[in-house]
């Protein structure tokens, strides 16, 4: 049996009522088989509610928060929404089941003091409320040269750049015996590609496309890309050396985060975004529930949950909010790295507009039904 994870199902649960739907009793479902998962959420009465759920890892709830809705466990086979309290709210022990798909699952409970019958519909991620890729349009980068299979590091840095990147300075203080990561180039100049500067396993060719876009089609299904434990998404005017990348990837490894980033230095030709993210001395690790897009570093299955929301991002605005809040806000696995730092070369909106950044961060929260919070030490 597979999930019918398809947005396009959920207006069927609006159109027609539940009690139209043949329902049977749910299959027997595992921690393994939900984890990672994307959902509508909603009840008979009212339809659907939420429209983008995650069953985040650890049992997190992504991006909808309620008391009601705190937590979820897989219990004798039955997917459990469990409250703040450690107590069921909703045991969905009924399923609507097409050609071996899962359509939807149902049960009773009570959400935010509703009683009511719920109901779980399988979703994707909503597309982007500007720049949407055509429906058919194929998105799959090309990799004009790629390591042989098995011949990896555990780890990646993937950086869209320019014939300016600074990325041939990340190679000094390493050398290849002792670096813990590969290299992934996507090169967004028109012309060919210029990159013998340093060491690379990937590279591929994306002229005049912008850092997410140029990810997201890097990580196509299939991409050899997806086979490193931790990688790391920096900008290209970012300032730092080998031992510094080798050091992030270890703390990474070690306090088992899922989102995190490097520290940003202060002072003389570094340009810091947000004073929380300035390094800060006598720390090593800081739980922090914030992450900026310039340069954060994903757990495998982090990427896995929020890939699709860089799909067709113009500037990158607002996906540092969003990310927290699809792994469900895991405080204790997300960190700014103190122990290392790196220096921010070009200042803020150097390369954008940042008015039109602004806007298109407001849709993708209108998109994604998402209530901004505010950060200390968060312009």
């Amino acid at each position: 049996m597979s999930l019918a994870a398809n947005s396009l199902h959920t207006p069927a649960y609006e159109v027609h009522p539940a009690s139209q739907i043949q329902w049977s009793d749910a299959p027997p479902l595992t921690q393994d088989m939900l984890n990672g998962t994307f959902w509508s959420l909603g009840d008979v009465n009212r339809g659907m509610f939420s429209r983008f759920m995650v069953l985040a890892p650890e049992g997190m709830i992504g991006n909808y928060f309620d008391p009601s809705v705190d937590f979820w466990h897989v219990m004798g086979g039955r997917l459990c929404l469990i409250d703040r309290d450690g107590l069921p709210s909703v045991i969905f022990d009924s399923a609507h089941i097409e050609g071996g798909n899962l359509m939807a699952l149902a049960g009773r409970g009570v959400v935010g003091g509703v009683d009511a019958t719920y109901l779980l519909v399988p979703a994707d991620h909503p597309p982007h409320p500007l720049f949407s890729t055509p429906v058919g349009v194929e998105r799959k980068a090309n990799f004009l040269v790629q390591p042989q299979e098995g011949l990896r590091r555990p780890n990646l840095v993937v950086v869209p750049a320019g014939s300016k990147s600074l990325h041939p300075r990340w190679f000094e203080k390493i050398d290849d015996a002792s670096r813990n990561w590969d290299l992934c180039i996507g090169y967004y100049g028109a012309e060919t590609p210029e990159v013998s500067g340093s060491p690379y396993e990937y590279l591929a060719h994306l002229p005049k496309t912008k850092k997410f876009r140029i990810i997201y089609d890097l990580f196509h299904q299939g991409s050899p890309l997806w086979n490193y434990e931790r990688i790391w998404l920096p900008d290209d005017d970012l300032l730092c050396d080998g031992e510094d990348i080798n050091r992030m990837f270890h703390l990474s490894h070690k306090h088992g985060l899922d989102l995190a980033q490097p520290s940003l230095k202060k002072g003389p030709g570094s340009y810091p975004n947000h004073p929380l993210t300035v390094q800060r001395p006598n720390s090593v690790v800081r739980f922090e529930g914030f992450v900026e897009i310039m340069c954060p570093v994903f757990s495998l299955r982090a990427l896995h949950i929020c890939i699709e929301s860089m799909k067709d991002v113009e500037s990158g605005y607002g996906l540092d909010h969003l990310w927290p809040s699809f792994l469900g806000r895991p405080v204790a696995r997300m960190a700014i790295i103190d122990a290392i730092s790196v220096a921010h070369t070009r200042p803020l909106g150097a390369t954008y507009n940042v008015n039109a950044a602004v806007e298109e961060q407001a849709a993708l929260f209108r998109t994604y039904q998402y209530t901004p919070l505010k950060y200390a030490g968060v312009w």
